[in-house]
């Protein structure tokens, strides 16, 4: 797979988003994007692994990335470079997944993104390569990169999402243990609509994408999907493209900020 990845070590990466503003341009403010996981169902050892447990086994995750590309802010209203973007959109010759940004035919919306065929939403590009996002297991909120985002008013986050690669042991019905690298190339489009939209300004710090690894290995009923069998493929990337979300979420505690009640996670 020749596709440039760049790691991030969750360090702060500057980038800019392309203006979205219906009339004159507005100020630029600086927020993070986080991620998270969610509340943590189980922690073990020294390196705090996620452990999934239910019906017919047990899955110990290690580690878990995913890379996303094409990260968005969505806004009711026109970017103010929207005839612009036609020109720049030259320069990317060197990102192809750009150029064959038309839906696929078995990307079909997930859960997570009923606007995904939304005519009326103006979505605000951001100028950065594929960035590899090594996520938080111990339940923390990392800082992924921040970004300068001209002020104004946002209904969520869009971004494509592919190269995933997870890590860790399956354990059998019967206690016998799988070790697995699970990995997925396939590209999705994946839209996380903010419960409540986003006036971004300068009090607006932090936005964070809430990744719920835990369910990427179970399904509805309850039941562990096992990683190490190929005919769950599919399964498990439908999973894990229907499991992020996005808030805002100045205080970096993986809760969403307009969520009065304080249950972070899924």
């Amino acid at each position: 797979m020749n596709r440039a990845w760049f790691a991030v070590s969750f360090a702060p990466m500057a980038l800019l988003l392309t203006a979205c503003d219906s009339t004159a341009p507005h100020p630029m403010q600086r927020v993070n994007l986080s991620a998270t996981i969610g509340p943590r169902a189980s922690l073990s050892g020294p390196l705090a692994d996620l452990i999934v447990t239910g019906t017919g086994g047990t899955v110990r995750i290690t580690s878990a990335q995913v890379t996303l590309s094409h990260i968005r802010l969505a806004s009711d209203a026109p970017c103010a470079n929207d005839t612009e973007d036609e020109t720049n959109d030259a320069d990317d010759a060197n990102d192809q997944p750009e150029a064959n940004d038309q839906p696929e035919a078995n990307d079909q919306p997930e859960t997570n993104d009923p606007d995904e065929e939304n005519n009326d939403e103006h979505d605000c590009k951001v100028r950065v390569e594929p960035v590899l996002v090594n996520l938080p297991l111990d339940g923390t909120t990392k800082v992924v990169f921040d970004a300068l985002v001209p002020a104004g008013t946002y209904t969520g986050l869009r971004a494509k999402l592919r190269d995933v690669k997870v890590v860790g042991v399956f354990t059998d019905a019967g206690g016998t243990d799988h070790a697995f690298t699970f990995m997925s190339d396939a590209e999705a489009g994946v839209a996380m609509n903010f419960a409540t939209p986003v006036t971004v300004d300068a009090n607006t710090t932090n936005l964070t994408i809430d990744v719920d690894v835990g369910s990427w290995f179970k399904d509805a009923s309850g039941a562990v999907i096992d990683p190490t069998n190929a005919a769950n493929q599919e399964a498990i990337e439908h999973a894990i493209r229907a499991s992020l979300r996005a808030f805002q979420d100045d205080d970096h505690d993986g809760d969403d900020d307009h969520d009065e009640g304080g249950e972070g996670g899924h």
